[in-house]
């Protein structure tokens, strides 16, 4: 499409850091030990682990969107069962330095870190390194700072603080007024669901319709679900059967197995009319649950379940929209994963 002249003139008037200051909806970097998640109300977590992956140590770095925010410092240690457990308070160590007890938060194996840690612990991270944690009996667990440099910049750049007294890595003169706010945190309201009658006769026959499994396959763009397939000896979950629910008198939902791995399941979801011609509405091939006007994915980094991601869709009378996504992080040995590391955040009414 061709645009007309008067916007074309527009935009080249427009200052290059105009046309660069909205941030992506959300940000997921990882690089090294160190990861950073930044959400779409601009609040971004670096978390950072430690480079031994038997051990459960992790830092969580959070800042919210806006001027003149403070970075707030949380950690973890919650060894394995069989590892040496922590004896007695805990204190950040940077090189030689006792950085004083770190408080205890709400979190099982969770601690606070005030100001002057989390700054301390900053320029360390940024310079020499050298941080750890020991507990009272002398055992030491040191934090990985490897990575923690591009994590801090790539969040400095999302925030839009290069060049400010607030960035972290590249300070500068730039007035603090000149950083992006925070975002409001969007509101979607769910809409009310109808229950469906257990062994509809019009649902049976809705779900053996070709027709029907036709349209769900000409929404996606590939041979994506494997449950779509015509029946291949080769393929286990090919013709899998459809299962149908009413969301409301206009709409149903579908779904069907689409794939299967070691320790993960994916199933496909579609909005559709319960008459042809359909309108399949693709939603996700990567679905684990539905309940009430929400559907649920959630994804194992690996068996051990220790970083999980998840997504959740949201009906709100015409389709479902995406309400949260939860990166997975580092795979540290903690069951459901260290930290949640959140890159969408809705308010559902």
């Amino acid at each position: 499409m061709r645009l007309p002249l008067p916007t074309i003139l527009l935009l080249l008037a427009c200052p290059l850091t105009a046309l660069a200051a909205a941030p992506a909806k959300s940000l997921y970097f990882q690089h090294h030990d160190w990861v950073a998640a930044c959400d779409n109300t601009r609040t971004c977590r670096a978390a950072g682990y430690a480079t031994d992956e038997d051990s459960t140590l992790s830092v969580l770095l959070t800042r919210k969107g806006g001027p003149n925010q403070a970075i707030q410092g949380r950690l973890s240690l919650q060894p394995e069962e069989g590892q040496p457990q922590p004896k007695g308070a805990l204190h950040l160590r940077i090189q030689q330095q006792d950085l004083g007890v770190l408080a205890p938060a709400k979190g099982e194996g969770t601690h606070s870190l005030n100001a002057a840690q989390t700054s301390a612990l900053l320029s360390a991270l940024v310079r020499d390194g050298g941080v750890s944690v020991t507990d009272g009996a002398g055992r030491r667990w040191p934090l990985s700072d490897k990575g923690a440099a591009a994590v801090l910049l790539k969040i400095d750049e999302y925030q839009g603080r290069l060049g400010t007294p607030g960035a972290v890595m590249r300070k500068g003169s730039t007035p603090e007024s000149s950083v992006p706010a925070a975002l409001a945190v969007p509101v979607v309201r769910k809409a009310a669901t109808v229950d469906s009658t257990p062994g509809d006769p019009a649902f049976a026959r809705l779900a053996a319709s070709p027709a029907l499994r036709a349209a769900l396959r000409a929404s996606l763009k590939d041979d994506s679900c494997d449950g779509l397939l015509e029946t291949d000896a080769d393929v286990p979950l090919s013709n899998s059967p459809l299962q149908i629910q009413r969301l409301d008198a206009q709409h149903v939902l579908v779904n069907v197995q689409c794939w299967r791995a070691a320790y993960n399941t994916g199933d496909g979801y579609w909005v559709a009319r319960p008459e042809a011609p359909y309108q399949a509405q693709w939603v996700t091939s990567d679905a684990i649950d539905y309940a009430d006007g929400q559907i649920i994915a959630a994804q194992k980094g690996r068996g051990l379940g220790d970083c999980i991601s998840q997504n959740t869709w949201t009906w709100d009378g015409t389709r479902f929209i995406a309400t949260s996504e939860v990166a997975a992080g580092l795979c540290r040995g903690v069951p459901g994963g260290t930290w949640e590391l959140p890159t969408l955040v809705t308010e559902v009414r």
